[in-house]
């Protein structure tokens, strides 16, 4: 997203871009719909949509977004809740949730609702707290896609070699394409890294992004074992080996 100067409120970083490609210029888009396979109503997900678009809706000004942003020299904690759910304008909400939606409800039918809520908690600390001790000066921020790169994180290494249904609109051409998680998360950590080092998007907390996706990389390696609802696998029976007969 971009950096936003309303008036005497200063600079307000969005907690997003998350990573839809859109331009209105180069006329190219690409949105990620859910991985092939899922199933399950995700109640925490829908939840946390739904939440995020009210207070868009009620919180229609830029005062009253500013009143909702997480502060890093502040580290209040209902500030560090209160932001992932605020956003700066429709493309900002629009695209967080499409990304959110679409990881975040696998890993929900697939974990304990403890589990989930407390990976939440998780990514929405670790993020803002990253972003507080990184930060050199008192810039707000907003949106929910260091959340958002948590369950990435999580998604990416659960299923590594699953794949992610695509909507690609470029120019007057509208497909959907089934691409690798590994290579479509994997992508759009590699566009972040390279904005972060080029000093593009000057309103993206990257700190968040990169700190989210660590923090999934992390719980799920640390925690899916505890918290999954997965049935294993059953293994394959092993061939017996005979030892040949000798004369």
């Amino acid at each position: 997203m971009r950096a936003w100067t309303p008036g005497d409120y200063g600079f307000l970083f969005c907690l997003g871009a998350t990573p839809i490609v859109y331009s209105p210029w180069h006329m190219f888009a690409i949105i990620p719909l859910g991985k092939k396979g899922s199933s399950g109503f995700p109640i925490f997900t829908t939840f946390i949509c739904v939440l995020c678009i009210i207070v868009h809706v009620f919180a229609d000004t830029p005062a009253d977004r500013m009143a909702l942003a997480f502060h890093p020299t502040q580290l209040d904690p209902l500030k560090m809740f209160t932001s992932v759910f605020t956003h700066t304008d429709i493309w900002h909400l629009v695209g967080n949730l499409f990304f959110f939606y679409c990881f975040a409800r696998t890993i929900e039918t697939q974990v304990t609702p403890l589990g989930y809520v407390l990976a939440f908690v998780i990514f929405v600390l670790s993020t803002n707290l990253a972003f507080a001790f990184a930060s050199t000066r008192d810039i707000p921020t907003v949106g929910l896609s260091g959340v958002v790169w948590g369950f990435m994180g999580m998604f990416l290494v659960r299923y590594t070699r699953d794949k992610v249904n695509c909507f690609i609109w470029f120019i007057w051409i509208f497909v959907t394409l089934e691409i690798p998680a590994f290579i479509f998360i994997l992508a759009f950590l590699a566009f972040d890294i390279y904005g972060y080092r080029s000093g593009e998007n000057l309103g993206t907390n990257y700190i968040a992004h990169f700190s989210g996706f660590i923090s999934g990389v992390l719980f799920k390696v640390a925690f899916w074992k505890v918290f999954t609802t997965e049935t294993p696998e059953p293994r394959r029976p092993q061939r017996s080996v005979r030892a040949p007969n000798t004369r």
